[in-house]
Protein backbone atom coordinates (compact mmCIF):
# COMPACT_ATOMS: atom_id res chain seq x y z
CA UNK A 1 0.00 0.00 0.00
CA UNK A 2 0.39 7.24 -1.24
CA UNK A 3 2.85 7.16 3.28
CA UNK A 4 5.15 18.64 1.70
CA UNK A 5 2.01 20.28 3.10
CA UNK A 6 3.12 16.76 2.27
CA UNK A 7 2.13 15.38 -0.72
CA UNK A 8 -0.08 13.30 -1.38
CA UNK A 9 0.58 9.25 -2.20
CA UNK A 10 -2.50 8.57 -4.06
CA UNK A 11 -4.11 11.32 -6.53
CA UNK A 12 -5.48 14.46 -5.44
CA UNK A 13 -8.58 15.14 -3.24
CA UNK A 14 -12.12 16.56 -4.69
CA UNK A 15 -12.77 19.30 -2.34
CA UNK A 16 -16.26 19.89 -3.55
CA UNK A 17 -17.66 20.60 0.17
CA UNK A 18 -16.10 21.29 3.30
CA UNK A 19 -16.51 18.58 5.69
CA UNK A 20 -18.41 21.26 7.74
CA UNK A 21 -21.63 19.99 5.83
CA UNK A 22 -20.69 16.28 7.86
CA UNK A 23 -20.32 18.15 10.77
CA UNK A 24 -23.25 19.88 10.75
CA UNK A 25 -25.61 17.31 9.72
CA UNK A 26 -24.45 14.65 11.78
CA UNK A 27 -25.10 17.18 14.92
CA UNK A 28 -28.66 17.83 13.56
CA UNK A 29 -29.73 14.19 13.55
CA UNK A 30 -27.63 13.38 16.46
CA UNK A 31 -26.32 10.03 15.15
CA UNK A 32 -22.92 9.67 15.95
CA UNK A 33 -20.59 10.63 18.71
CA UNK A 34 -17.71 10.59 16.47
CA UNK A 35 -16.48 13.68 14.21
CA UNK A 36 -18.36 13.53 11.31
CA UNK A 37 -15.40 13.76 9.07
CA UNK A 38 -13.60 10.64 11.43
CA UNK A 39 -17.11 8.70 11.11
CA UNK A 40 -16.96 9.31 7.19
CA UNK A 41 -13.90 7.57 6.99
CA UNK A 42 -14.08 5.20 9.63
CA UNK A 43 -17.54 3.97 7.73
CA UNK A 44 -15.64 4.21 4.66
CA UNK A 45 -12.50 2.11 5.71
CA UNK A 46 -15.05 -0.69 7.17
CA UNK A 47 -16.75 -0.82 3.38
CA UNK A 48 -13.65 -1.24 1.88
CA UNK A 49 -12.22 -3.53 4.10
CA UNK A 50 -15.05 -5.76 3.96
CA UNK A 51 -15.74 -5.56 0.42
CA UNK A 52 -12.99 -3.88 -2.28
CA UNK A 53 -13.13 -0.75 -3.96
CA UNK A 54 -15.37 -1.86 -6.91
CA UNK A 55 -18.25 -3.82 -4.84
CA UNK A 56 -17.93 -1.59 -1.88
CA UNK A 57 -21.75 0.56 -1.44
CA UNK A 58 -21.61 4.06 -0.84
CA UNK A 59 -25.32 3.94 0.48
CA UNK A 60 -24.28 1.76 2.88
CA UNK A 61 -21.17 3.87 3.85
CA UNK A 62 -24.14 7.01 4.32
CA UNK A 63 -25.76 4.71 6.93
CA UNK A 64 -22.86 3.41 8.71
CA UNK A 65 -21.70 7.37 9.32
CA UNK A 66 -24.87 8.65 10.00
CA UNK A 67 -24.70 11.86 7.30
CA UNK A 68 -27.54 11.21 4.21
CA UNK A 69 -26.52 9.90 0.97
CA UNK A 70 -26.81 13.29 -0.30
CA UNK A 71 -24.54 14.92 1.71
CA UNK A 72 -21.96 12.24 1.32
CA UNK A 73 -21.76 12.82 -2.37
CA UNK A 74 -21.66 16.24 -2.11
CA UNK A 75 -18.22 15.64 -0.12
CA UNK A 76 -17.17 12.89 -1.98
CA UNK A 77 -18.74 12.64 -6.01
CA UNK A 78 -17.69 8.75 -6.50
CA UNK A 79 -16.75 6.12 -4.75
CA UNK A 80 -13.38 6.54 -6.37
CA UNK A 81 -12.80 10.07 -5.08
CA UNK A 82 -13.76 8.89 -1.07
CA UNK A 83 -11.94 5.68 -1.63
CA UNK A 84 -8.83 8.09 -2.66
CA UNK A 85 -9.20 10.48 0.21
CA UNK A 86 -9.11 7.30 2.70
CA UNK A 87 -5.89 5.95 1.07
CA UNK A 88 -4.46 9.46 1.50
CA UNK A 89 -5.23 9.29 4.70
CA UNK A 90 -3.52 5.99 5.41
CA UNK A 91 -0.35 6.83 3.48
CA UNK A 92 -0.17 10.04 5.43
CA UNK A 93 -0.59 7.92 9.02
CA UNK A 94 2.27 5.17 7.45
CA UNK A 95 4.77 7.99 5.85
CA UNK A 96 4.51 10.13 9.21
CA UNK A 97 5.65 7.33 11.34
CA UNK A 98 8.38 6.00 8.74
CA UNK A 99 9.69 9.85 9.61
CA UNK A 100 9.85 8.87 13.23
CA UNK A 101 11.70 5.58 12.41
CA UNK A 102 14.26 7.65 10.09
CA UNK A 103 14.96 10.33 12.65
CA UNK A 104 18.59 9.63 14.74
CA UNK A 105 19.61 7.07 11.73
CA UNK A 106 22.20 8.01 9.30
CA UNK A 107 21.18 7.27 5.68
CA UNK A 108 21.49 3.78 5.47
CA UNK A 109 20.17 3.14 8.90
CA UNK A 110 17.27 4.94 7.52
CA UNK A 111 16.57 2.54 4.34
CA UNK A 112 16.83 -0.44 6.77
CA UNK A 113 14.60 1.05 9.51
CA UNK A 114 11.70 2.68 6.80
CA UNK A 115 11.69 -0.42 4.57
CA UNK A 116 11.45 -3.22 7.06
CA UNK A 117 8.80 -0.91 9.16
CA UNK A 118 6.74 -0.06 5.99
CA UNK A 119 6.64 -3.38 4.55
CA UNK A 120 5.54 -4.44 8.66
CA UNK A 121 2.95 -1.72 8.21
CA UNK A 122 1.33 -2.34 5.08
CA UNK A 123 1.26 -6.35 5.20
CA UNK A 124 -0.53 -5.52 8.89
CA UNK A 125 -3.34 -3.61 7.41
CA UNK A 126 -6.32 -4.70 6.86
CA UNK A 127 -7.58 -2.66 4.01
CA UNK A 128 -4.37 -2.76 2.47
CA UNK A 129 -5.00 -6.60 2.17
CA UNK A 130 -8.12 -6.61 0.72
CA UNK A 131 -7.18 -4.33 -2.00
CA UNK A 132 -3.59 -6.14 -2.38
CA UNK A 133 -5.40 -9.57 -2.54
CA UNK A 134 -8.53 -8.19 -5.13
CA UNK A 135 -7.87 -5.02 -6.82
CA UNK A 136 -3.48 -5.21 -6.99
CA UNK A 137 -3.77 -2.69 -9.91
CA UNK A 138 -4.53 0.00 -7.27
CA UNK A 139 -1.86 -0.73 -4.70
CA UNK A 140 0.06 2.79 -5.36
CA UNK A 141 -2.02 3.44 -8.63
CA UNK A 142 0.06 0.55 -10.46
CA UNK A 143 -1.92 0.19 -14.37
CA UNK A 144 -4.16 3.34 -13.58
CA UNK A 145 -4.19 6.49 -15.42
CA UNK A 146 -3.75 8.22 -11.65
CA UNK A 147 -0.69 5.77 -11.32
CA UNK A 148 2.33 8.18 -12.33
CA UNK A 149 0.64 10.90 -9.64
CA UNK A 150 0.48 8.50 -7.14
CA UNK A 151 4.04 7.47 -7.53
CA UNK A 152 5.65 10.46 -8.06
CA UNK A 153 4.09 11.59 -4.72
CA UNK A 154 4.92 8.39 -2.93
CA UNK A 155 8.49 9.33 -4.23
CA UNK A 156 8.57 12.63 -2.27
CA UNK A 157 7.00 11.13 0.58
CA UNK A 158 10.00 9.01 0.55
CA UNK A 159 12.46 11.13 -0.16
CA UNK A 160 11.84 13.86 2.44
CA UNK A 161 12.60 11.05 5.09
CA UNK A 162 16.02 10.12 3.52
CA UNK A 163 16.66 14.04 3.89
CA UNK A 164 16.18 14.14 7.02
CA UNK A 165 18.21 11.09 7.42
CA UNK A 166 20.97 13.20 6.09
CA UNK A 167 22.09 12.03 3.33
CA UNK A 168 24.41 14.01 1.13
CA UNK A 169 23.45 12.57 -2.39
CA UNK A 170 22.33 15.04 -4.76
CA UNK A 171 18.26 15.78 -5.38
CA UNK A 172 18.05 14.12 -8.23
CA UNK A 173 19.84 10.66 -6.88
CA UNK A 174 17.60 11.45 -3.51
CA UNK A 175 14.37 11.17 -5.89
CA UNK A 176 15.45 8.53 -7.78
CA UNK A 177 16.34 6.00 -5.41
CA UNK A 178 13.09 7.07 -3.49
CA UNK A 179 11.09 5.88 -6.77
CA UNK A 180 13.29 3.03 -6.85
CA UNK A 181 12.20 1.85 -3.36
CA UNK A 182 8.29 2.63 -4.02
CA UNK A 183 8.04 0.81 -7.04
CA UNK A 184 10.15 -2.14 -5.33
CA UNK A 185 7.28 -1.87 -2.44
CA UNK A 186 4.59 -2.17 -4.84
CA UNK A 187 5.70 -4.68 -6.84
CA UNK A 188 6.91 -6.97 -3.30
CA UNK A 189 2.99 -6.50 -2.46
CA UNK A 190 1.32 -7.55 -5.36
CA UNK A 191 3.55 -10.51 -6.37
CA UNK A 192 4.77 -12.12 -3.85
CA UNK A 193 6.64 -15.09 -5.57
CA UNK A 194 9.86 -14.98 -4.65
CA UNK A 195 13.45 -14.75 -2.51
CA UNK A 196 11.33 -12.85 0.00
CA UNK A 197 8.86 -13.35 2.56
CA UNK A 198 7.48 -9.99 3.25
CA UNK A 199 5.69 -10.73 6.42
CA UNK A 200 8.90 -12.05 8.14
CA UNK A 201 10.32 -8.83 9.95
CA UNK A 202 14.00 -10.84 10.37
CA UNK A 203 14.03 -11.40 5.98
CA UNK A 204 12.85 -8.54 5.43
CA UNK A 205 15.58 -6.57 7.53
CA UNK A 206 18.23 -8.22 6.34
CA UNK A 207 17.07 -7.90 2.53
CA UNK A 208 17.68 -4.03 3.11
CA UNK A 209 20.64 -4.62 5.21
CA UNK A 210 22.43 -6.40 2.20
CA UNK A 211 20.78 -4.77 -0.91
CA UNK A 212 19.11 -1.53 -0.02
CA UNK A 213 21.10 0.17 2.39
CA UNK A 214 24.09 0.59 -0.67
CA UNK A 215 21.37 2.65 -2.32
CA UNK A 216 22.52 5.90 -0.29
CA UNK A 217 24.97 7.88 1.03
Amino acid sequence: MKASTPARCTTGRHDHTPMSSLRQEANTQGVTSAPPADAVLDAARTEFERHGMRRANMDAIARRAGVSRRTLYRRFPTKEALFEHLIEAECLLIFGQLAVAANGQDAQGAIVECFTLAMRLITENRLAGTIIENEPELVIGLNTPSGDKAIVRASALVATSLRHSGVTMPDEAVLAVSEILVRLVGSLLTNRAGVLDITDTVAVRRYAQTYLARMVW
